[in-house]
């Protein structure tokens, strides 16, 4: 061990949402405790990489994702998968769609009851969301009858979030409502579908305006929360960790990390991964952490057979159907073919944040769903009955849609754009359990994640159904009046054309979680206790999606 090794009270692994709240409240905090954030990726502070209207696109650069791909999936006929994850300081929220949404109450009241805590609930999970955000509920230039969509109560949403944080994230909706985004989800409410004024009010079940963690038409990552970060806080990037390092004397006590470079860094008191729900398992891999047997495959000293760890991965996944309309049905594939308007929105977002640069692709209705047939099928039934029991809870849903989201045919070629509208179609409340594993003994390389998409009866069941009941809009008169033919989707509504375009066509939501499982002590596929301590370990914790239980929606 490096004598010389720089030391510290804590040391957190990963500059996501969740390392960079830990690190923000942890050097704020009446201790204060030196604290060293460790992040892979660079500062992620192009301007450039900000602009509203390119959040769709921010996840191409090469910088800002680790770039992993799911092994061949044995449900999808072998479609390999992106699942991308954000690296660099805001983690996943520098390359996400800046979509800000709460989930159920009743998912928080399954946490609470399967972790064995409280705090996992409703009343304290909103608490600290809401202490998190600074929320504008406004849409400042918004058309007729765009009202019902939002209507949030103050006493649901955070003002200041500066409770918990100096600095909050802001969450709201562009100024200007793109025009034709609304013509969307009023059909959706012509077609029976309920509309709900405030979709993080606990009950998200209907059509919601999508909040944004943007303002003034610029992407908000949680880099805002280590803006004006106080002197006991040391943020290094660009170094990769590659394993946990353990005292010589208690070989179950983390005192530090190795990078990959060979530098050592050491903590008087813990060790703290926050690298996300795929790196986090590969990081306690490399450690020797997790089920023996995968240690020994890849010559690593077992020092402490965990099996929970690498297991339970959950994601969302979903499709993308898309249809071409007419010219007058939407303005978007007119910027995206021309040069000059592009570079003249360009110099306006520049110079002040506005134009289309904060408008286009900005603005969209989220709609969650439940369904009597999914309910009411075999596949359903055959489900746990602790878990019949969850689905069957009044605020959560089945499923979900995205309406009024990019086309991707237009982001690709955009000089070719034709007027197009694409509705997302996700399965929720995955009963697939994938796992994250190893490739090698080399911490450069990239971890082998299987998400096991579509092995679960029940998630194919959701997808026919959630699919029917989407396309039945999409062929009602209203719809179709605008349309002008399937540029991409199922062939038929027949069960079979629809899981056929499912397996083509699945990407990952990239929702990762429950590689290292919160649950009691003791129990079989915990991996951390519920003060997030990594179980057998002394000093090591893990404070991360790794540990959800479930996937709130």
């Amino acid at each position: 061990m490096n004598s010389s090794a720089e030391t510290y009270d804590i040391i957190i692994v990963g500059a996501g949402p969740a390392g960079t709240t830990l690190a923000s409240r942890l050097a704020r905090s009446a201790a204060h405790p030196s604290i060293l954030l460790v992040e892979a990726g660079g500062p992620n502070d192009s301007k450039s990489a900000r602009i509203d209207a390119e959040r769709w696109l921010h996840r191409f650069n090469a910088d800002q994702n680790w770039g992993y791909w799911s092994v061949p999936q044995e449900h999808l006929d072998g479609l390999v998968v992106g699942l991308d994850r954000g690296k660099g300081i805001g983690g996943s929220s520098s390359i996400n769609f800046s979509l800000w949404t709460w989930g159920p109450r009743d998912d928080y009241e399954e946490i609470a009851r399967l972790v064995g805590d409280e705090d996992w609930d409703w009343e304290h999970a909103s608490a600290q969301l809401k202490e998190l955000e600074t929320y504008d509920g406004t849409v400042p230039e918004a058309p007729p009858g765009l009202e019902k969509y939002l209507n949030p109560s103050a006493k649901d949403h955070g003002k200041d979030g500066q409770v918990l944080l100096a600095l909050p994230v802001k969450v709201g909706f562009p100024k200007t409502w793109e025009n034709g985004s609304q013509t969307i989800a009023d059909i959706w409410a012509a077609s029976g579908y309920p509309v709900n004024p405030d979709l993080n009010s606990g009950n998200p079940l209907g059509l919601s305006l999508s909040p944004n963690t943007a303002y003034r038409g610029a992407r908000v990552t949680s880099s805002a929360l280590l803006l004006e970060a106080p002197s006991n806080l040391q943020i290094l990037t660009n170094v990769n960790v590659a394993r946990v390092l353990f005292s010589s004397v208690d070989p179950l006590k983390a005192i530090g990390i190795e990078t990959l470079e060979g530098a050592t860094f050491l903590a008087r008191a813990e060790v703290i991964l926050s690298a996300g729900a795929l790196n986090t398992p590969k990081l306690l891999l490399l450690s020797g952490i997790g089920p023996a047997s995968e240690s020994k495959e890849h010559s690593i000293a077992v020092r402490l057979d965990l099996p929970a760890v690498g297991r339970g991965l959950k994601d969302h996944h979903h499709i993308t159907p898309t249809w071409i309309r007419v010219p007058t049905s939407t303005e978007r594939h007119t910027f995206y073919q021309s040069p000059s308007l592009q570079a003249a929105a360009r110099a306006q977002w520049d110079a002040d944040g506005t134009g289309p640069l904060s408008e286009i692709s900005c603005t969209h209705t989220t709609g969650f769903f439940k369904s009597d047939l999914i309910y009411q099928s075999e596949e359903f039934k055959a489900l746990p009955e602790e878990r019949q029991r969850h689905l069957s809870q009044p605020t959560v849903p089945l499923y979900e849609v995205f309406l009024n989201g990019p086309s991707a045919e237009q982001l690709i070629s955009p000089s070719t754009a034709q007027p197009l509208a694409t509705v997302f179609i996700f399965v929720l409340n995955p009963e697939n359990s994938g796992t994250v594993t190893l490739s090698s003994s080399d911490p450069a390389d990239p971890p082998l994640c299987d998400p096991k998409f579509f092995s679960s009866p029940f998630g194919r069941r959701v997808a026919v159904e959630a699919t029917r009941e989407a396309m039945a809009v999409t062929d009602s008169a209203e719809f179709q009046k605008d349309t002008v033919g399937l540029l991409h989707g199922p062939k038929s509504r027949s069960e079979e054309d629809i899981l056929d375009y499912w397996r083509e066509r699945t990407g990952s939501t990239w929702h990762m979680c429950g590689t290292v499982r919160m649950g009691p002590e003791g129990e079989e596929g915990t991996g951390v206790d519920r003060e997030f301590r990594v179980v057998g370990t002394k000093g090591l914790r893990v404070v991360d999606l790794s540990v959800m239980p479930i996937l709130p929606k």
